[in-house]
């Protein structure tokens, strides 16, 4: 006791400045790579450290527990512990509970930063029941990694609306309105290869002829004019198990038309791409 008492004296005598709030989140990472979900929340003054920790976040073993420990400026570390349970979703008896004691330290550069270290974990009567490693990122900095991956999220979904898949049988005039100046034409068999062929013509101009669909997709590229363009799919062999069925993805710089052909031997669909 007595020699706490020093320590504590010795910190306080040697650490004279304004409080700091700290926000962390992170995992905790047990010796056989289980990961933990882990944040903290503490204030550090004259280098004592008061606040709390959660574990299990979001889960019904969800648990808070009081931490108190030292800040050390010079080699920018922190000795911390959990010290009580202040509650829990779990149901688990109290003296079940594993309370951990940490050896963490700031690092990188220019605000970027996080805790890093190691911690032991001890029950009630002192036993281990736990060890591994931290590692911890500021709260604001991870929420604000959220908010760009949702706002790049958000523009991929306006960039890459799909329309309804289109079923088009033998004869059928469809119409689709264009934005960007080029065309791109994805044309495969996604059922058994069964060796259906079509003809493939683009404004007059045959791109595909009597070509085999595979499962694997074949990409076609076609810059177009103004107004109206034609696009033909015929169909030059039913293959096997007629009709000739195939998945054609038409794509605008930012909608898919994803359609589907059925057709017998011989017989053909439109689709009027309009610019």
């Amino acid at each position: 006791m007595r020699n706490t008492l020093t320590l504590i004296f010795f910190i306080l005598s040697n650490f004279v400045y304004s409080q700091n709030t700290f926000s962390y989140l992170g995992t905790l990472l047990l010796g056989n790579n289980t990961p933990i979900s882990f944040s903290m929340e503490f204030q550090e003054k004259n280098g004592i450290v008061n606040g709390y920790s959660v574990t299990n976040i979001n889960t019904p073993d969800e648990t808070k527990s009081k931490i108190s420990g030292l800040y050390f400026k010079n080699e920018k570390s922190f000795q911390l512990q959990e010290t009580q349970i202040l509650s829990t979703q779990s149901e688990a008896a109290l003296n079940t509970f594993c309370y951990i004691n940490m050896t963490l330290s700031l690092k990188g550069k220019f605000g970027s930063k996080r805790l890093e270290g190691t911690f032991t974990g001890n029950f009630l009567d002192s036993t281990e029941c736990a060890s591994g490693k931290i590692v911890l990122m500021e709260s604001a900095k991870i929420e604000r990694k959220i908010k760009k991956i949702k706002k790049k999220i958000e523009k991929k979904r306006e960039k890459g609306k799909i329309e309804t898949t289109q079923i088009l049988k033998d004869g059928v005039d469809f119409t689709i309105n264009w934005e960007s100046n080029k065309l791109e034409l994805f044309i495969w068999d996604a059922n058994k290869e069964d060796g259906d062929k079509i003809q493939l013509t683009i404004n007059g101009n045959i791109i595909l002829d009597d070509f085999e669909t595979k499962n694997k997709q074949k990409k076609v590229k076609y810059k177009l004019q103004k107004g109206e363009n034609i696009i033909e799919i015929k169909s030059t062999n039913s293959g096997t198990s007629p009709p000739n069925t195939s998945h054609i993805e038409l794509v605008d710089s930012h909608t898919k038309h994803p359609i589907i052909t059925q057709l017998e031997l011989g017989k053909l669909v439109i689709i009027k791409v309009v610019k």
